[in-house]
């Protein structure tokens, strides 16, 4: 059995080794090193905390400052 290293984009894999050549189609074997659930998760919560904070900007008022004033009232301090 051979083990090649790949990645996986959830529309398809890559390899991210050689692969050897081959003159015909031979069964593979896709293993995820780590839990699906878990990185569907961690995924979901950024995007949901992303998602959240776009909200919140939306409803904050300008602060009335260009961002060198504000660079240079917190030097002040």
């Amino acid at each position: 059995m051979l083990t090649i290293r790949g990645i996986c984009n959830g529309k398809g894999f890559k390899a991210i080794e050689d692969i050897p050549k081959i003159d015909r189609e031979i069964p593979v074997a896709i293993v995820f090193l780590e839990d699906i659930q878990d990185v569907i998760s961690k995924d979901e919560r950024q995007r949901q905390a992303a998602q959240r904070m776009h909200q919140a900007r939306q409803t904050m008022e300008p602060i009335g400052v260009n961002l060198k004033e504000l660079v240079e009232a917190g030097r002040e301090h």
